[in-house]
């Protein structure tokens, strides 16, 4: 059967515990909106997780409270969905737990840390082990294609790898070093083409034909001031523009639930972290939301 997921940390802790308890011979990993659209078709016998429902799949993981699905699940679903730090989380605790998949325990409390971004300032900075392994695996990072690399991190981590010895792969330890590289190069970029609209940090890359790499939140280092983030940068082969938006994860204070105003405008996401296709109309759109972060900032300072 095939497993389809995305290809971030959180999607890579779901693939690395259903290969281990079910008959996976194939991982397909897209991006969300690829379900939502009917892009990517999903066939009968698909095990989903970390992306969209789609009623032809035979089990479905996800986590993200606002997502467009392309029709809701029946309450008789196979999987599980609901309030939780990963999807990984709800695949561990669905075949059983520390029980039966205790060997992965430090795995899934690390991908929990890393999507739901409760990660502390020298985990930016200075990121190590899983944190270090999450940030190489996500797109967002910006490091080019990651299938071949994603399959082999589920292959070192599925047979017990030790995280010092998944990091010490060659493939591993040059994808390592290659973001290393890039941080003072991201960080200038981030600095460039960023502003601070009150509480909102705003970065463009679209005028860049090759944004620099790095740390998606490197920009709360730098805009210490903002409690939300608006980043837009072009999506797959430049068809259009994507925007991701984020919560400060040093100041909790932002108001918004950034998932649900995603979802709106044809996104998804966290309550602290989305994106958003901007398919027409991009910059009315980037208008649109970056003004109701602002307004409800304001109210809420009203309150």
């Amino acid at each position: 059967m095939r497993l389809v997921t995305r290809p971030d940390m959180d999607g890579l802790g779901c693939a690395v515990l259903l290969c281990a308890v079910e008959d996976v011979d194939r991982i397909c990993l897209v991006h969300p909106q690829e379900i939502t659209d009917g892009v990517f078709k999903v066939e009968a016998g698909d095990i989903l997780a970390n992306v969209p429902y789609h009623p032809a799949c035979s089990k479905w993981f996800d986590h993200h409270a606002h997502t467009a699905t392309p029709s809701a699940p029946p309450p008789s679903f196979e999987g599980a969905y609901g309030d939780a730090p990963s999807a990984a989380r709800l695949v561990y605790e669905y075949y059983g737990g520390d029980e039966k998949l205790g060997r992965f325990y430090e795995l899934v409390c690390e991908t929990d840390r890393v999507d739901s971004a409760n990660l502390e300032m020298k985990d930016i900075l200075e990121p190590k082990k899983y944190i270090l392994l999450g940030f190489t695996v996500d797109g967002r990072t910006g490091l080019g294609p990651v299938d071949d690399y994603f399959l082999l991190l589920v292959e070192l981590l599925g047979r017990g790898t030790p995280i010092e010895g998944v990091l010490s792969h060659p493939s591993v330890a040059e994808r390592c070093e290659r973001m290393k590289r890039a941080d003072e190069e991201f960080r200038d970029a981030l600095l460039a083409h960023s502003r601070l609209d009150g509480n909102v940090v705003i970065t463009d890359f679209r005028e860049l034909d090759n944004p620099p790499v790095g740390n998606r939140f490197l920009i709360y280092c730098l805009f210490p001031g903002a409690n939300v983030s608006v980043r837009i940068h072009w999506g797959p082969q430049r068809k259009y523009p994507v925007m991701v938006l984020g919560h400060n994860i040093f100041d909790r204070s932002c108001r918004s639930d950034v998932g649900e105003i995603a979802a709106r405008h044809g996104g998804g996401g966290h309550r602290g972290a989305a994106s958003v296709p901007l398919i027409e109309e991009a910059d009315f759109q980037i208008r649109q939301i970056v003004a109701e972060l602002k307004a409800r900032e304001h109210q809420a300072s009203l309150d």
